[in-house]
């Protein structure tokens, strides 16, 4: 069970949440993926119908996460994001990170590969409630990169330092975070 709410979601998204739950497998990514679906419902974040996973995949993701719901989609209410030249490195990157023991991380790879193709901040992208369910989520599916960002970076910008830093391409011209002149747009809170 995640920590509870500083603010109240909508009451649809949350009585579509609580609804979800009841059906809930015991996985460990249940609830993650049931905010996913509340928000995507209530027209927030920008991930297509099926999250990214294409229509087998997505069905097969929540068969096994609330078995018994029969929940499909209108894909044409979700329009399927422009996919950015570096999607397959930051996909395969967000993968080499996934757990091996937790259940689905490897399709929670690809959803936040998709969702960092948004505009906004990570967790909105996502359709999340709040920054503090995205950090839950990488925490769960992916410890190492939760531990390496251990100074609390806005997730999104994080995902693609990394994934720079990885290729050689360093794209920050200060020495460290405290002498940029973003250091506020990095790590200031997310609103």
């Amino acid at each position: 069970m995640l920590a509870p709410l500083s603010f109240r979601p909508s009451p649809v998204r949350a009585a579509l949440h609580a609804h979800l739950m009841t059906h809930a497998a015991g996985h460990a990514n249940d609830e993650f993926i049931a905010h996913l679906i509340a928000g995507w419902t209530v027209g927030e974040g920008m991930l297509p119908a099926d999250f990214g996973l294409g229509p087998d995949r997505f069905s097969a993701l929540v068969a096994r996460h609330f078995p018994g719901l029969v929940w499909r989609p209108n894909s044409a209410l979700g329009a399927s994001p422009t996919l950015h030249p570096e999607f397959e490195d930051l996909l395969r990157f967000i993968s080499e990170h996934a757990a091996e023991t937790t259940d689905g991380a490897s399709d929670m790879a690809l959803i936040v590969a998709t969702a960092c193709m948004g505009n906004d901040h990570l967790w909105q992208d996502l359709g999340l409630p709040s920054r503090r369910e995205l950090s839950q989520l990488i925490a769960l599916n992916f410890p190492e990169l939760a531990a390496a960002n251990n100074r609390d970076m806005k997730w999104k910008k994080f995902l693609y330092r990394e994934l720079c830093q990885r290729e050689g391409i360093y794209v920050c011209a200060s020495p460290s975070c405290e002498a940029c002149a973003d250091y506020g747009n990095c790590f200031g809170p997310e609103v």
